[in-house]
Order: structure tokens, then sequence, then C-alpha cells
């Protein structure tokens, strides 16, 4: 399968799925950069899609299904009441999708969370923004920031993430919704990656942006599930899903064109060259990975790692690391992290000890795993 979740449907039997037993703690050693680390079950999960932490250590959590956010303490211990539930659509694409923890959630608490809420009798469902301020592990001031609606009817390729820059501006990722067009057409938000300031409960456009009044930061994206920041250069790092060929990991830029469109099969190494702003990905795997989380490695705790990108694949359960060439601009080398009988097939972050954090499900159970030097 070609999309991160085109799958699901096959999973919806562990809607109400039991915690597992815990697993053995497993050491590994990656032999191109010297390090040893373990890898094991920082706790069992249900559907654990997007993975934030708090400076203060917890880590939040998104479940795809249920709509609920949930708070892991810095003991490793899930809280049994979920920090909200916000009523979602979890068919096939849809569901909890992103979450990010303010950059400034030492003083105002808030959290952020894109999710696909449910439609009525007269409106669509819609991917929507909202912002919560956290209190004691509970949820108040539930506010709507944003929302996407779905007309289409269609139920993929609904991206869905947000995170912010070193700046604190806001960014957020939405795929085509189905429609292929979407993704060459700056008038819509559909295939595209936002940025915005943030005033208040309102989001404006940010001075700076490539196109004069738009929110648009780059587009040409079918369904770029995760992306992350460059620590070196700013950039963005995403990950981008194709059809039955071309997924991708791109390098953003402002005002490019990332190629999925209405007329093209593929995405990548097949677009024409004479498509103004067109900018080639980084890596591009046909057959298909369903590439998800993606994150910079950004932590003192290996420095053997700093700077290199780390992304997840739906459809292998492997992590590959990736490394830059000097100037940041194309790839040296990548390799395969030994997970033995872990996989990485969600989202992925950094913690504040320096692990890489990761989400995965099988046919009965999720789990969010922890990689940790040693």
């Amino acid at each position: 399968m070609c999309d991160p979740m085109k799958k699901l449907f096959l999973l919806l039997c562990f809607v109400l799925m039991l915690p597992v037993q815990a697993q053995e703690t497993n050491t590994f050693y990656d032999q191109p950069s010297g390090v040893r680390y373990t890898v094991d079950v920082y706790v069992p999960a249900n559907f654990p899609v997007g993975l934030s932490f708090a400076p203060d250590g917890r880590l939040f959590y998104n479940e795809k299904i249920t709509g609920n956010v949930r708070v892991v303490n810095i003991d490793g211990e899930t809280q049994p009441e979920p920090v909200v539930n916000l009523p979602t659509d979890a068919l096939v694409e849809r569901g909890m999708l992103g979450i990010e923890v303010d950059p400034n959630f030492e003083e105002n608490h808030y959290v952020w969370v894109v999710h696909t809420a449910l439609g009525t009798a007269r409106d669509w469902p819609s991917n929507k923004l909202i912002r919560f301020r956290e209190d004691d592990g509970i949820a108040q001031d539930v506010t709507e920031i944003l929302s996407l609606p779905i007309e289409t009817g269609e139920l993929l390729h609904n991206g869905g993430n947000v995170h912010f820059d070193a700046e604190g501006l806001l960014y957020i990722s939405f795929g085509d919704y189905g429609v292929a067009a979407n993704a060459q057409d700056i008038s819509t938000m559909q295939g595209g990656i936002h940025r915005f300031e943030v005033n208040g409960d309102e989001l404006i456009p940010a001075e700076g942006n490539p196109f004069e009044g738009n929110s648009l930061w780059a587009y040409g994206f079918r369904n770029p599930f995760d992306f992350d920041f460059d620590p070196i250069t700013g950039n963005i790092i995403t990950t981008e899903n194709g059809p039955d060929c071309d997924d991708e990991i791109n390098m953003v830029l402002p005002g490019f064109n990332y190629g999925w469109g209405e007329d093209y099969e593929c995405l990548g190494m097949g677009f024409p060259l004479d498509i103004d702003l067109y900018m080639p990905p980084i890596l591009s795997f046909t057959p298909t990975i369903a590439p998800t989380g993606v994150i910079v490695y950004n932590n003192p705790a290996i420095p053997e790692w700093q700077g290199d990108i780390f992304y997840c694949a739906w459809n292998t359960g492997e992590l590959t690391r990736v490394i830059l060439n000097e100037t940041r601009s194309s790839v040296l080398e990548t390799h395969i992290i030994d997970l033995g009988d872990a996989s990485c097939k969600l989202d992925i972050t950094v913690g504040p000890d320096g692990g890489l954090y990761f989400g995965s499900i099988g046919d009965d159970a999720g789990w969010i795993y922890r990689l940790f030097p040693i």
C-alpha cells in the first residue's frame, strides 16, 4: 500500500485495545556511527499517531481512532483519563492527526491538535486545528482555530500535521484531499504547507511568505504525513506519499513546487523539468514504503547523530537514518536502524533525554517505543 493508513479499516479491531505485556529491553549497536542503544516499550498506546513532549518531560500523544489526547508522566505512566476527547471521524486516513506542544508552553500550557471533526447533516467533515490549555492533565478553553472542510467526501490524503519553527511561527500541512488538482492550485490550502503568525485566537499569513497575503509556504504535495525543521539551516524536511511510485523525503524551500498534480502519475524523479520552481526530492522510493514520521536529531545525548534525519515507514516498520552532505543539500548515506522486534510505523520525536520515541501498531496492539543511548 502506498499511503500510510490505507489499511486502517483492517485494524479497527483494537479500538478497545487492552494493555500489552511489557517487553524486554534489547541492546543494539549501530556500526556506521558506533552508537550503542537500547529499544524498549515506553508505554502501550492505542494507535499513537502523533507525539509531542512538553518542557517538563511529559509526553502528549494522539490516539487516531478514539479522538483522545493522552499524557504520559516523566515516570512513564499514562494518565488513566484522557486530557481531552474530540468527537472525531476516524474512517480510513481521517482521525486524530497532528499534535504539538506550544513553544511557550511553560507560560501558557497550550497544546495544538489537528483532527477530523465529525460532519453533520448540513456540514462536511473538516480537518480542524484545535488549541486547548492543559491544566493538571485536563484540557481547558478548547478553541477551534482553523477548519478546512472535506467537501470532496474523500477519506484519504489529509496530511494534517502542525509544528512551530524556531521563531514561533506555526506551520500546518494538508494533503490534496484526494483531488490531485488541488496540489497545483495556490489559491487552495489543500496540497500545501502553510505558515502563520499566531495572534490570539487568529492565524495570520506570516510576513515574508512567498505568495503575498497567502499562508502558502510550498505546494505540490499529495499527502505530507509529517515534517520537521533542520536546526542548522531552518529548512523543512517532510515525508510525502506517492501513489504506487515515488514516495519521497523532501527538503522544503519557500515558494517551491513539489511535483504532484492532476496530470502526473508519479511524483519526484518522473516530474517534467520545465515546471517553474520544481524541487526534486532528496530521496525517492519505488516500490513505495509509505514514509510517515520524520525528525532531525538535535540533542547532545548522541553527538554522532546530530543533524541526521530519521524517518519511519508504514509499509516496512523500518527506522532509517539519513546523513546529509556538508551543505545540507543532498544525501550522503542512509542506514536502517536495527529495532529488533520493534517497529516504527507512525510518528517519531526526540525526548528531552535525547532518546528517540516512536509509535507503532500490530494486529491487536499499539506501542510507543523508546530508543535510548548507552
